[in-house]
């Protein structure tokens, strides 16, 4: 079977277009080069080369197998490089955008024990109610957001919630406790404007109530402090309103109509190889995920 060398030594002398000029890339003789060439082609059992006293050529046979050992070549390559990262020691600057809520939980108390773990990384967090055009902006990771992101973006889920809608017990007590979804009508609904559209509400089985936005606002820990007020009703994820609920700031409403679990996505922009760095981002919060 023909090896790499041979492969790599064809390619060169099909370019350069002679067997001096190839023996002088490689840092070989002539001769070697051409008992390279011949060996090859008895071992295919085909001429790929015309030899003449001025030029080499390829004949047909001989492009059509040099363009296959350029593939092999570029896939040997490929394989070196993947190996190469996989040893690399994470290390750069990290651009990581992450959504607050989901920063103060995941994020946000283990970073001592990751930039522990790996010393080398440099990171560049921002806690962001929006969703970045990562490629533009030079982001290596968005986290935490369930809203999908844009572009050709490579996006998987690390997680599932839920949403809640609820209002403070001072609201229900002023305006009423909706008791079926078409009776948000007649109430004050705070909505995120990231949303599409932001003046829907889906419920299990797929009853949608439109209503008009009582106010609209682009971050989630406003509409929280919002509702906590009395201001209205939200519909927030349900790991951001727990603890209210639990201590009985907030109600949760419409429980029998609650959708089945969304996703959170983790998103990094589409490359050949993900960084060593963001790899090791994105395993590190899987981890405490699982925790």
């Amino acid at each position: 079977m023909p090896d790499l060398s041979q492969m790599k030594t064809l390619i060169l002398t099909s370019e350069l277009g002679s067997l001096a000029a190839a023996a002088r890339v490689l840092g070989i003789s002539s001769a070697a080069v051409s008992k390279q060439l011949t060996r090859l082609e008895e071992e295919l059992g085909l001429q790929l080369l015309l030899r003449s006293t001025r030029r080499l050529e390829l004949t047909e046979v001989g492009m059509n197998y040099c363009l296959q050992c350029r593939r092999v070549l570029e896939e040997v390559e490929t394989a070196s490089a993947l190996i190469s990262q996989i040893k690399a020691v994470p290390t750069g600057s990290l651009k990581v955008v992450s959504g607050r809520h989901f920063a103060a939980s995941c994020i946000v108390p283990h970073m001592k024990e990751f930039l522990l773990r790996y010393p080398n990384i440099e990171l560049n967090l921002e806690l962001a109610e929006r969703i970045p055009d990562l490629n533009a902006e030079g982001v290596d990771l968005l986290i935490g957001m369930s809203i999908s992101a844009t572009g050709d973006a490579i996006q998987k889920s690390i997680a599932t919630t839920s949403y809640s809608l609820c209002a403070s017990p001072g609201y229900l007590e002023q305006f009423g406790v909706p008791e079926k979804p078409a009776d948000l009508k007649n109430h004050r609904y705070i909505t995120h404007s990231m949303r599409k559209p932001d003046n829907e509400l889906l419920f299990q089985g797929k009853e949608a109530v439109t209503i008009t936005p009582y106010i609209r606002v682009n971050d989630a820990e406003t509409m929280l402090n919002f509702a906590l007020e009395g201001l209205g009703i939200v519909k927030l994820h349900h790991y951001v309103v727990k603890k209210h609920l639990e201590q009985g700031a907030l109600q949760e409403l419409l429980t029998s109509y609650r959708n089945s679990d969304v996703p959170i996505y983790v998103a990094y922009p589409r490359r050949r190889f993900i960084a060593s760095k963001v790899r090791c981002f994105i395993d590190f919060i899987t981890e405490i995920m699982n925790r």
